[in-house]
């Protein structure tokens, strides 16, 4: 029976091979019957073998075609580094750590916050607070708190990773419109058809439906909280133990200026019609299991097969610590409207910089506060849907000015915090 790291190997290889991810997850089973589990393998298996699993041929020439550049390219490597002085590659394991329960997994993502017990000093604070940032951060600001209201069954985790999707599709988006990129966007060349998605701020996200991960189970771990499982043509196979475990990828931090528009005929988070990649929910689950964002850009770039997982849990999605550090070190204090205060003559660096981490946490916990303070006002009177609708126009009214064009991009500027409070209802 293939293990945990080898499935997830084997479905990274056939995103290579740009087989749709439902399909290659449906196909896995099989393959595995077959003993086809490896690029080495697969590049010595008949065609009409192939050709049999897929039920397609010009899909299994795809997977023939990859296999056999992948083994011809590991075959290379190995002779390239047998004729040098060896050096001993470093490895990075797939579960380093200690395997947390979903409840461990959410408190530790949790955000700064403001204690309300004294509501109107903190309103007078809000209201003359004035962050320098970036459009980037403040749009994963606006996703985390909006899908607090408009999908409240949601944990932290998945709207952080639905946030940092919404702010990297956007980025690239934009990059693509002022030519500082060039190509297509992983949507427009059709890469995730076919997932389950959700809409929003305009946004549409592919997402993985994240089946029995119960963060609301007081941190006892349930027996299968890390199984993920699909069933195709009465077929069940194992997708990956850790897509309900905690992710700790590398930051992806993108500086940008935010260009999303809007799709007013489409509801913001309704899930599309497509079947669902998992199947076997349990009651915890109920209408809306927790959800992770799939980092489409990710899966279409690896036209070159490669082991190495692009998380932590070894699948292309959005992950929730990136977008959680990104906010927290993103937001400071502008002194366009009044100086800094002195720095004591004999202040180290390691003390500067710990209170200027702490000054940009607590200016996080205020924007959150803000930002809480806007939807509750609003999500009563209009719905989770217009609310979705309208946060994008509230968004833009508060960002950061910056100039035009390239000449803008990455721009920082002030955000008034009183200009929120003044758009509640």
């Amino acid at each position: 029976m293939a293990s945990i790291s080898e499935v997830q190997s084997l479905l990274r290889f056939l995103g290579s091979a740009k087989i749709p991810i439902p399909l290659a997850m449906s196909k896995v089973q099989s393959l595995k019957e077959a003993s086809l589990t490896t690029p080495e393998s697969l590049s010595k298996a008949p065609l009409p073998t192939l050709q049999s699993i897929f039920g397609d041929e010009k899909l299994a020439k795809q997977v023939l075609s990859t296999a056999k550049r992948v083994s011809k390219k590991r075959t290379s490597s190995s002779t390239s580094e047998t004729s040098h002085s060896p050096k001993k590659a470093k490895t990075v394991p797939l579960n380093p750590g200690q395997e947390l329960s979903p409840a461990d997994v959410e408190a530790s993502l949790a955000l700064p916050t403001l204690n309300p017990s004294d509501h109107d000093d903190i309103e007078a604070d809000i209201n003359k607070t004035v962050l320098y940032t970036n459009r980037a951060p403040l749009v994963v600001a606006f996703v985390v708190q909006l899908t607090k209201y408009t999908m409240p069954t949601q944990p932290l985790s998945s709207r952080l990773s639905l946030a940092q999707a919404v702010m990297s599709m956007g980025a690239k988006a934009k990059a693509l419109n002022l030519g500082i990129q060039s190509g297509k966007t992983a949507e427009d060349e059709g890469w995730g058809e076919g997932q389950p998605s959700v809409r929003i701020m305009g946004r549409k996200i592919a997402v993985m439906r994240r089946w029995g991960y119960d963060w609301q189970n007081n941190g006892e771990k349930p027996a299968d909280q890390d199984t993920i499982k699909r069933e195709e043509g009465g077929q069940e196979l194992l997708a990956t133990n850790e897509a309900t475990s905690a992710c700790s990828g590398p930051n992806n931090d993108i500086e940008s200026q935010e260009t999303i528009k809007g799709d007013p005929s489409t509801p913001p988070h309704s899930v599309s019609p497509n079947p669902p990649i998992y199947q076997h929910p349990t009651e915890s689950d109920a209408h809306d299991p927790p959800l992770w964002a799939l980092n489409l850009e990710t899966l279409s770039k690896t036209s070159s097969y490669s082991t190495t997982p692009t998380s932590k849990t070894g699948l292309p999605i959005y992950d929730p610590h990136s977008a959680r550090n990104y906010m927290l070190k993103s937001f400071a204090t502008s002194t366009s409207s009044s100086p800094p205060p002195p720095s004591p003559a004999k202040t180290s660096k390691s003390v500067a910089l710990a209170k200027e981490r702490e000054e940009k946490e607590h200016n996080l916990a205020r924007l959150l506060y803000a930002l809480d303070l806007l939807f509750a006002s609003w999500i009563d009177v209009i719905g989770p849907e217009e609310l979705d609708r309208r946060a994008f126009g509230w968004y833009a009214r508060v960002r950061p000015s910056v100039e035009a064009g390239r000449e803008g991009w990455g721009g920082k500027g002030d955000v008034r915090l009183a200009e929120l409070l003044k758009l509640r209802r």
